[in-house]
This record gives structure tokens, C-alpha cells and sequence, in this order.
């Protein structure tokens, strides 16, 4: 009887591909045009669909998944055709972590359990290192949403370079803040000014640097691994 395949397998290179995409053509969703803010929905509407297929063994993380990608298209629209709905922003940060940290946890499990190391444990722990940096997006959305407000434009987070009196930072700001966080890049033209925002953001730091030495060390001993038991095989 041959062993069932993982779903992460033959499906994990779609969430990689989609979520690369995600996080570097972020700059259309400011777009005025129509066509370009649609084109960006149906994208990471993919990556929702991807992250589904891969955890699609887990009945319970598929439905939850299923019920946020509603939640997030209905919230999404709403925010989209009134700005001032903050609740709406607010939902849409919630689901969107819910989401990354589900298939971060699957592909997680999967690179930890796995018995050799295969283009798909590859693509896996890339994806991975992506997922961690998409999560911080909501969570310093979340802590800038809780953080502003109108009558005293006060913000979680300082950008120098604009200027965002009257408005929340906008999300966009934090994909580009979140990345350059947990590569430790450190431009220091954004930085956080509350201590909510700069514990979640030492948190991310740390998590970038340990996350590459784990991985490095779980990689390297697969491959070992599967050399010895290979060497043992052929004695």
C-alpha cells in the first residue's frame, strides 16, 4: 500500500509564488485605477485559495480558512467603498493573521516532519520566512489602528518620510516596514513609537534571526540524515 501523499506537496510552490507576489506588487492596491485594485484582490484571493489546498487535510483549518477568506472579501469591500469604516480594517487585520498564522503552522509541522529534504521542504521554508513577515503586517496595523487617533494624530509608528495627520499609517507602509524588520535591514525611516509597537517589533526581529538558524539546522540535518541512512542501505 503506498503512502498517502501530503497535501503541502505539489501545492506548497503556489503559496510561494503567490505570496512573493503579494508582498513586492503591493504598490497597485494605491492605485486609482480600477482594474489594477481588482487584479491585486484576485491575487491574494489566490493565495487564500493556495493556503486552503495546502492545509486541506485538516477539516477544521479548512473551514476556519473558508470562513476568513468570506469574512475578509465582505470586510475588504466595505472598507474599500468607505474609507472610514475602521471596524472593517480592523476584521480584515484579524482574518488576514488568522489566515498567515494557519498556514504557517501547516508548513511548519510539514518541514518538521518530513524525513528528507525535497524541493517541497525547500519551498516550504521559504514560504515560510515570507508568512512571518506578511503576519506583522496586521499586527502592526492593529497596533497603529488602536494607536491613532483623530483629535490627537498620534501614531504607533513615526514615518519620516510622510506625512499621515488625519489618517492611520496605511498598511502598505507596514509591508515594507515589517520586511525590512525581519531581515534586521534597520533604513531607520520608519520607526516604532509606542512600546506596544516597538515590543512587536523586537518580537519579529528576534523571530527573523532565529527562524534562519533553525531552518539552516533542521535542512542540514535532513540531509544528513538521508545520507547516512543511504550509506546503511548500500553497506
Amino acid at each position: 500500500m503506498s503512502k498517502q501523499k501530503n497535501p503541502v506537496e505539489g501545492k506548497v510552490i503556489y503559496v510561494l509564488i503567490l505570496v512573493t507576489l503579494v508582498q513586492t506588487i503591493y504598490p497597485l492596491s494605491i492605485s486609482n485605477t480600477l482594474l489594477a485594485l481588482i487584479g491585486y484582490q484576485v491575487l491574494y484571493m489566490s493565495l487564500m485559495v493556495a493556503g486552503i489546498l495546502v492545509v486541506r487535510e485538516r477539516p477544521f483549518y479548512t473551514w476556519v480558512l473558508i470562513i476568513a477568506g468570506l469574512v475578509w472579501l465582505v470586510a475588504g469591500v466595505i472598507y474599500a467603498l468607505n474609507p472610514l469604516a475602521e471596524w472593517a480594517n480592523i476584521i480584515v487585520y484579524i482574518v488576514i493573521a488568522i489566515f498567515q498564522g494557519l498556514v504557517v503552522r501547516v508548513l511548519l509541522h510539514y518541514i518538521f516532519t518530513t524525513r528528507r529534504v525535497s524541493r517541497d521542504v525547500l519551498y516550504a521554508a521559504c514560504a515560510v520566512y515570507l508568512l512571518l513577515g506578511a503576519i506583522f503586517v496586521p499586527i502592526y496595523g492593529l497596533i497603529e489602528t488602536f494607536t491613532w487617533f483623530p483629535e490627537q494624530t498620534t501614531h504607533a509608528f513615526v514615518d519620516g518620510l510622510n506625512n499621515y495627520d488625519g489618517v492611520p499609517i496605511p498598511w502598505q507602509t507596514f509591508v515594507y516596514y515589517s520586511y525590512a524588520t525581519l531581515t534586521t535591514l534597520g533604513y531607520g525611516d520608519i520607526l516604532p513609537a509606542t512600546f506596544w509597537a516597538r515590543s512587536a517589533a523586537s518580537v519579529e526581529a528576534i523571530i527573523g534571526v532565529l527562524y534562519i538558524t533553525i531552518i539552516m539546522a533542521r535542512l542540514v540535518g535532513l540531509y544528513a540524515a538521508h545520507e547516512v541512512e543511504e550509506e546503511v542501505v548500500s553497506a
